[in-house]
Order: C-alpha cells, then structure tokens, then sequence
C-alpha cells in the first residue's frame, strides 16, 4: 500500500508539474504573441513620416511649379534626385544592415531622414529649388534603405505563413500616410499661402516616426537578450567554423537563384509603373481629366485608400491559399488594364471633369496592394534569412533605376506633345506597355524556371507538406530524366537549407562530386552550409540542377 501511494504521489506531482510548465508556456506564447503585434505597430509607424514626406512633391505639384518657377521636367527631377543614388546605394546599405545590424540601420537610416527633410523644409522657406533638391538626394539615400531595414525586422518577428499577413498590414500604415499628404498638404498650403508650414508639419512627423524606431529597436533587443538567456551558448571549433561561413559578402550574390531576379525584374516594372506615375498624378488628372488642383489631390486619396483597406484581406488570404505565382500575374495584368484605361479614357464633358477616373485610380491602388502582399514577400522565401538585407539592397537599386528613369521619360513625352492631353495619353500606354513585359516575365517563371519558382505556390514555402515534398520529388525526377540522368539521389543531400550533411567521407570524395555535384542543392536553390564551405558548387546554386 505504501509503495502504491508512493507512486501514486509521485504521479501526481508530475501531473502537477507539467500542467504548470504547460501554463507557463501558454503564458509566455501570449506574451510574445502581444510583443509581435506591438513591434508590428511600431514597424509601420517607422515609415508613416518618410512616406508622408516622400509625396510632398506630388500634392503640392502645381505649387511648386508656380512658386519657384519652374518645369514639369526639373519638377520630375525632384523624384529622380530620389530614386538615383539609390541605383547605387541601396545594395550598400542591404549590406550595412547584414552586417551591422538591423537596429542599427533603423537608427541611423530615421535620423538621416529627419535631417533630410528639415533640408527640404528650409529649401521651400527661402523658395530655393536647388536646397530642396540637395535635401531629396539625402532623403533618397536613407528612404530606401530604412525601408529594406524595416522588412528585415518584420521578416525576422514573422515567419512562413505570417509573413504575407504581416506585409499586408505594413503596407496599409504608408498608404494612408500619402493619402493623408494628398489631403492635407494643399490644405495646409492654402491656409498659409505657402511652402513653409506644409513642408515642416512633414519634418514633425519624420521626427514622430524616428521615436517609434527607438522604442521598436529597444524592444528587439530586450527580445534579444530574453532568447539568449533561454538558450545555452556553446563555444568550440565548429560553431567557429559555422560563424565563418555565415559572414555575410558581396559574393553571397553568386548564391541568388533564378527566381530571385526574375522577381527583382518584375517588381522593378511594377514599381516603375506605380511611383512615377504618381509623381505626376495631381498634374494628370488636372490636365487630362479637367479637376482643380484641390480635387485632383483628394481624388488621389481613393489610390492610396484602396491599397490600404485592400492589404490587410490580401494578405492573409495569400497566406491562406499560397498559388504566389498566379497571384503575380494577376498583379501585372492589373497592372497593365489599369493604365490603358488612363490612356484611353477621354476628357470631361461640358466642362466637367471625368469622373470615371476614378475606377482605374481605385484600380491602380488595388494593384499596389497585390504587389505589397505577393511579390516582397516572394522575395523573401526565395533567399537565405543571413542576407536578408543585402537582396532587398539589390531590389532596391533595380527599382530605383526604374523610378529614376521613368520619371524623366514622362517628363518628355509630355513635353513633346502637341498638347498635355495627348501627351498624358501617350504617358498612360506608355506605362501599360511597361506592365506587359511584367507579364511576360511572370509566366516565364511556369516555363523555364519551374524547378526553383513552384515554392512559391506552396501554402509555407518554408515548411512543405508531404504532398508539396512530392511536387517537389517530381519535378527533380522529370528534370533529370531531361539531363539524361535516372539514378536515384541521395536524399541526405536535399535537405532544407541550414542542415549539414553528417557524410565527412562523401565530401572528401573527388569521385563523389564529380558525380553528384550537380544534385547538391536544397530545395530552396542554396546549397547546405558544409557543402558550400567545402566545395564551390554554391557557385552554381543559383541554377537549381538537380
């Protein structure tokens, strides 16, 4: 009887103890759960005052052009300023926040624009274009980069299936933050009669989001410190070797697949049809569809509006159902329709403006969100998380070649028109053959690059189930049979990225790669951590042969 108690006891003392280990686990998944969604509030405030700021050109188009006297084409160069040393700079700063940092880069990249557009307010105060222009230059430098910063420490807070979710709702914060500029920004023009007071209610908000960066990055690393204390640091050789082959480099680029640049291609032309298009919307709309200038700036609310209020659906709903790819098409086919009907679309009636206008502007809002919500977080599941920073660096200097360059070939298209009607029909086409080779490079990515790119329909690309590891199984199988190989390969040597592979005597063995050198990659398109510090065959990784 003594003993049955005894472990009658003792069973209930577990019992005990684990149902409290259970509680205390719930506890903390809440806590984290809570910090998640407070670090993805104040992720989105980080860009609210950048992006406000980014579109003061935009509402205050006319103004501007009046005030300090000059053209469409030097107005244009106001974006351009923007966007091109960016075409240098953002892949240097992809790099800067891989290596030192994501805090670091959210820090210095605020400050930058706080500083930046207290230039571009003092410009305006004493009616100097060129102030304002050396200011956007600086302001360009730090935007992009604290925007790749800012995917950065989303893409480390939520993974896998939260991660389209998550864009989704940091897209929405910008949105309404250029909705808000096209608002109030004239209002604040008419009511002083003057560049100044708009121009520094921006810095005011820069400086709010900047403080949002600080309180976000010391959360991050409290976190931080929490998941160290939770886990036991081991040093030895290995770990040594492991942090070697982590450093991040220049050469890490070789690495990048297939899928990765043609995504870089189409989000370039998206972008490139989307920002510089709205560089000039206020002034499109006057012109084209006969609006005042203070209508035309609050009609360009219901763009920005529809991306905001769309995201945060699309988003989990592409988490949901996966098919990315079927998505991006949608994205460019959007695209395209949306500023045809730009170009198509006649003049008002009687004096009136065109009111239908309205249907591609919601249209074009709609599309930004699809890009927001499919293809930035596309670029994600295709790269290793280490470099992160330095393949939205890349995306960066693609997309800003594109909002550098297309600006500047609106400008003269409008120019060179017999009117500004004509020309901001052709400016419409124009943009809509741009969206058209988006297409192309879409369907691209069912045909001749399959083998890298079916991840991407995958519900978590991250986390395959066993149906999609079959896809997956059977498309390496009809890819060798194309090479002409069909023996079996090694499953050891397909595991996901971040896994070694335990076979020393293998990897010794020149016999070995010379004969399975080309099946050595993951999945993923990266070859594992060993097998790339060992041989060059990550060299050959971005191919994906298997």
């Amino acid at each position: 009887m003594k003993v049955n108690d005894s472990v009658e006891n003792n069973v209930n003392k577990n019992t005990v103890y684990s149902e409290q280990v259970d509680v205390e686990q719930e506890q903390k998944q809440e806590k984290k759960s809570s910090l998640k969604y407070i670090m993805l509030i104040l992720a989105c405030l980080l860009m609210f005052g950048n992006n406000y700021s980014f579109d003061n050109p935009q509402a205050l188009q006319r103004q501007l052009t009046q005030d300090l006297n000059i053209s469409i084409s030097k107005y244009n160069l106001m974006y351009t300023a923007f966007s091109f040393p960016n075409i240098f700079l953002t892949l240097i700063g992809g790099v800067i926040i891989d290596v030192l940092g994501i805090r670091v880069a959210i820090l210095g990249f605020s400050a930058i624009v706080v500083i930046a557009q207290t230039i571009i307010a003092f410009g305006g105060f004493f009616k100097s274009f060129w102030i304002m222009l050396a200011g956007r230059v600086l302001f360009g430098t730090a935007s992009e980069s604290l925007l790749i910063a800012q995917t950065a420490i989303i893409s480390k807070w939520f993974r896998g299936k939260e991660l389209s979710t998550a864009i989704g709702y940091i897209m929405t914060m910008p949105e309404i933050a250029s909705a808000a500029n096209s608002f109030v920004t004239p209002t604040i023009y008419d009511h002083f009669n003057g560049l100044t007071y708009p121009l520094f209610f921006s810095v005011f908000l820069c400086f709010l989001s900047f403080i949002c960066g600080v309180v976000l990055c010391i959360l991050d690393k409290n976190n931080d410190k929490k998941q160290k204390e939770l886990q036991f640091v081991y040093k030895d050789n290995t770990s040594e070797k492991s942090e070697q082959v982590e450093k991040v480099s220049f050469k890490d680029i070789k690495s990048l697949n297939g899928t990765f640049w043609i995504l870089i291609l189409i989000c370039t032309l998206s972008m490139g049809s989307y920002v510089p298009f709205l560089d000039d919307a206020n002034d499109f709309l006057q012109e084209k569809f006969e609006f005042s200038y203070v209508q035309s700036g609050r009609i360009l609310t219901l763009t920005y509006l529809a991306a905001a209020i769309t995201s945060p659906f699309l988003g989990p709903y592409v988490d949901k159902v996966g098919k990315r790819r079927f998505f991006i098409l949608i994205t460019c086919l959007f695209f395209s329709v949306t500023h045809f009907l730009f170009g198509f679309m006649k003049q008002g009636y009687h004096d009136q403006p065109n009111w239908f206008s309205i249907i591609p502007l919601i249209m074009l809002g709609m599309s930004y969100s699809l890009y927001c919500c499919v293809l930035i977080p596309s670029v994600q599941y295709v790269v290793q998380q280490r470099v992160i920073g330095t393949a939205f660096g890349i995306l960066g200097m693609f997309t800003s070649t594109s909002m550098a360059l297309f600006p500047i070939l609106a400008g003269y298209i409008v120019e060179g028109a017999t009117t500004k009607e004509e020309g901001y029909s052709t400016v419409g086409f124009f943009y809509s053959g741009v969206s058209v080779f988006g297409i192309i490079f879409t369907i691209s990515l069912y045909f001749f690059d399959k083998q890298s790119s079916i991840i991407l329909d995958f519900v978590n690309p991250e986390n395959p189930t066993k149906k999609e590891q079959e896809i997956l199984k059977n498309i390496k199988q009809e890819n060798n049979e194309q090479l002409g190989v069909f023996e079996d390969i090694d499953d050891d040597l397909l595991k996901i990225e971040g896994e070694e592979n335990d076979d020393d005597e293998n990897i010794k063995n020149d016999g070995f790669w010379e004969k399975n050198q080309r099946y050595l990659v993951s999945s993923k398109g990266f070859s594992t951590p060993k097998l790339a510090a060992n041989r060059a065959v990550h060299e050959r990784s971005g191919s994906l042969y298997y």
